[in-house]
């Protein structure tokens, strides 16, 4: 069983328009024993929050599915590690601020990549755009502000540095390229958790591969 969306008074993308908590259960494929699982409301006051920053945090995109790659800049020697907040199913902006929230496992390789100074906020790669017009993978950069315009601004500027870091392309050209060739979308909109992230993909001869 997996919960969501769920409605939070005081969040998402219409929170003045729904003031009312709402719950809605889901029944999952391949789901076991779940119909009388309880579900714990989120418990601000003892210290859990919803972090965002640009190493990572609480990154829900529909995106970093199985198979995707995805690039965390590192601050501190030693860094750790940690992965959760599994969703069944997302749509791009998570407008009501939850996905369908559910328990998974997970496997995953993590490597140290050296020489990547373009990575200065989470990039992603996926095996499939995920649309039936584009063909192949894409890779992705994201903006992180509680201002979406300056997250979209800094999702672009992270495509420029991509493109010039592995392409060769001048600033200039990489942002030309950007314009006709780019896909910029919305994964995580709520009050204060701008995400935004731009895509390069489709017929550009930058696709993941």
């Amino acid at each position: 069983t997996g919960a969501g969306p769920r409605s939070i008074p005081g969040f998402g993308l219409l929170a003045d328009e729904f003031p009312a908590p709402a719950l809605k259960l889901w029944t999952l494929p391949g789901a076991e024993g779940g119909a009388g699982r309880a579900y714990a409301w989120f418990d601000e006051a003892r210290g859990i929050r919803v972090p965002l920053r640009p190493t990572g945090g609480n990154i829900d995109t529909r995106h970093v599915t199985a198979g995707a790659t995805l690039f965390l800049p590192v601050e501190v020697e030693g860094a750790l590690f940690s992965i959760g907040d599994g969703h069944a199913a997302q749509g791009d902006g998570e407008v009501c601020g939850t996905a369908i929230e559910t328990p998974m496992k997970v496997t995953v390789r993590l490597t140290v990549v050296q020489d990547t100074p373009y990575v200065q906020t989470p990039h992603f790669a996926t095996p499939s755009a995920g649309s039936p017009a584009d063909s192949g993978g894409c890779y992705c950069t994201t903006g992180v502000d509680p201002d979406i315009r300056e997250a979209t601004r800094a999702a672009v500027r992270g495509m420029i540095a991509y493109l010039g870091a592995t392409h060769g392309l001048s600033r200039t050209d990489a942002y030309m390229l950007c314009s006709v060739a780019g896909d910029l979308r919305m994964h995580e909109v709520v009050p204060s958790h701008g995400r935004l992230f731009a895509r390069a993909g489709g017929g550009a001869s930058v696709q993941a591969r």
